[in-house]
């Protein structure tokens, strides 16, 4: 009788299985062509297999840079027959699309270099990776408070989150040109997915940034998710930079990041709020992105980080890891994207930065040896969700398992 596979072959098997030679696709089910962050994540998985395709991983991302820095949330390949809604037409901006994605590009090519990967490829991504970072400086601070703007709530990369409700509001959906979804039909439960109004106000978001020669467009939302990311990864970029003896100001400008975050804070509620620029009107959602900040240490958020900590601990833990979406609230739906399920980058992120959710490890292994590699978890039952065989529930398993 033939041995089961381990979980590390399994994982290393999806990996394998959306490897597309220069870049990986997160799913062959719902996402054909490259995505910003899942390539990243593709990228620390590969390190673990094969160093040159995990350099090779970040080289491809990186080539579908923007002249003005930006990095494209997708990168459309003229190989893929099958159809995908938005398409590269619907954006308007040739093979790509005109937003960008949360910038953990450099979070992973830090890693593939502690891991051996080529120091002189990683070294010519640097000038690219700082870029793409001075890109938000510049593009995505429009108040100059040291914060990250999203554009729309794509580049987010917590899609439909709760969070984007009320700026979204402001949209008016009987603006969306007519499309045609295909995601709903290639999962399970179309329940799983965004909903039609949802998708007819991003349509309008895509369709405006082209109108405004695809500056930031109306929705300007400053995000503490966004900002944290870019904060720790100017923090790994100038790490790389020290290593490969480059010249950057990456450690100050995630020093400055820092600091803008506290204008987001709310003692109150005891995590972090979102501020919608457009109307000048803070507000506060109970969503994982709101504790974002935890990402960056104790020593740099104090009292805050505590809080942040406790009420994670208590609100937040499943035995799954971390629901997106407060399980208490009103807005949280266990199977509906990123309005409450458990996704496996969030439980990497929290679990890599914070030491205390260090159990975010155990917990994702054992929930991909019980359901498999899916695109995100319902955290009350454990339940494999949207596209099976997924990219980055695969790399970042390969991850922990080697770790």
């Amino acid at each position: 009788m033939p041995s089961t596979p381990s979980l590390t072959e399994r994982a290393a098997h999806t990996l394998s299985l959306n490897d597309r030679g220069t870049h990986s696709i997160p799913s062959g089910q719902l996402y054909p062509h490259l995505w910003a962050w899942d390539s990243a994540f593709a990228a620390i998985g590969w390190s673990h297999l094969d160093l040159d395709r995990a350099v090779t991983e970040l080289e491809t991302l990186m080539r579908g840079q923007w002249s003005d820095g930006r990095v494209p949330h997708i990168v459309f390949s003229s190989q893929v027959t099958e159809s995908y809604f938005p398409d590269a037409s619907f954006w308007e901006a040739e093979q790509s699309s005109s937003i960008t994605q949360p910038p953990v590009w450099a979070i992973a090519a830090r890693r593939v270099l502690e891991r051996g990967g080529s120091a002189a490829r990683i070294k010519a991504l640097l000038p690219l990776i700082e870029r793409s970072h001075i890109y938000f400086k510049s593009a995505r601070d429009p108040l100059e408070w040291g914060l990250v703007s999203i554009a729309h709530p794509w580049e987010s990369g917590l899609d439909n989150s709760p969070a984007w409700d009320k700026p979204l509001s402001a949209i008016d959906p009987q603006e969306s040109p007519p499309f045609k979804r295909v995601d709903q039909a290639k999962v399970k439960d179309p329940k799983q997915r965004p909903t039609d109004d949802e998708y007819r106000r991003y349509a309008v978001l895509v369709k405006a940034i082209a109108k405004e020669g695809f500056g930031h467009g109306p929705f300007r939302v400053y995000c503490p998710l966004m900002t944290s990311l870019l904060a720790w990864a100017e923090k790994d970029l100038a790490w790389l930079c020290d290593r490969l003896s480059v010249n950057s100001e990456a450690e100050e400008r995630s020093r400055h990041l820092t600091q803008g975050l506290e204008r987001l804070y709310n003692a109150n509620q005891g995590f972090y709020d979102y501020f919608d620029i457009t109307t000048h009107t803070r507000y506060s959602n109970d969503v994982l992105g709101a504790y974002a900040p935890l990402m960056l240490g104790r020593d740099q958020r104090g009292h805050s980080h505590d809080r942040l900590l406790e009420r994670l601990l208590t609100e937040y833990k499943s035995p799954y890891g971390l629901p997106t979406t407060w399980p208490s609230s009103d807005q949280f739906d266990d199977q509906r994207y990123w309005r409450g399920p458990v996704w496996m980058n969030m439980n990497w992120l929290f679990s890599e930065a914070v030491e205390e959710l260090g159990f975010l490890k155990q917990n994702s292994l054992e929930l991909v040896e019980k359901s498999g590699f899916f695109e995100y978890f319902s955290p009350l039952t454990g339940e494999g969700l949207g596209a099976d065989q997924f990219t980055w529930t695969a790399a970042l398993t390969l991850d922990w398992l080697n770790g």
